[in-house]
């Protein structure tokens, strides 16, 4: 294929992607998610809950939509964190004493003016490559109860109704990352020709 060719297929891929970004920024499926993120602490009787993406390229997890909270807010190292750990071994787990624990819980509390007490987190899996692609954390059973059983039986089945909308969160960074190589090798090549 000829470079000029190639490159005005890259230029029109970039424009179809932007039209994309722009429609999905407004729209996207941020009601839904924050539609769950309103019903999930009602559900499980608890204060709050987040919805966390991996970021394939840096090896961080981060907050999709939160309660009280913005995109991107909490961005955590995923070899750091629970929701990581949840993420890497794609085991839930429930900790009923994260006040005496020591990790990067600690420096979300700070940053929020949040004390998470105690803390339910499943696993999120991607339909099309079986990978864990983030996770749904839950913060403090009300009444200084503690999460069950029943409550991780039931996020998992709201993580299963979510994971369709995880999925193209986490392939939209990967297209944009391969998009951004694309161009920069493109550019490369482009140099070198003239």
């Amino acid at each position: 294929m000829a470079p000029n060719t190639l490159t005005q297929r890259l230029d029109e891929l970039r424009s179809k992607q932007k039209k994309i970004d722009d429609v999905w920024k407004k729209t996207g499926n941020k009601p839904l998610l924050e539609f769950f993120v309103e019903l999930i602490p009602r559900a499980l009787n608890c204060e709050r809950c987040s919805i966390f993406i991996l970021d394939p390229e840096d090896d961080n997890v981060w907050l999709q939509c939160g309660t009280g909270l913005k995109e991107q807010q909490v961005r955590v190292p995923r070899a750091e964190s629970l929701v990581g750990q949840v993420i890497s071994t794609g085991q839930f787990q429930i900790d009923g004493d994260m006040e005496n624990r020591v990790g990067a819980h600690e420096w979300v509390d700070m940053q929020t003016g949040f004390i998470t007490r105690n803390v339910l987190c499943v696993p999120v899996s991607g339909l099309s490559q079986g990978k864990i692609t983030g996770a749904i954390q839950v913060l403090n059973k009300r009444s200084f109860g503690k999460f069950t059983d029943d409550d991780h039986k039931t996020l998992e089945k709201l993580a299963a109704h979510i994971q369709m909308n995880i999925e193209h969160i986490y392939l939209r960074q990967q297209l944009a990352k391969l998009l951004e190589d694309t161009s920069k090798a493109v550019a490369l090549l482009e140099s070198r020709l003239s």
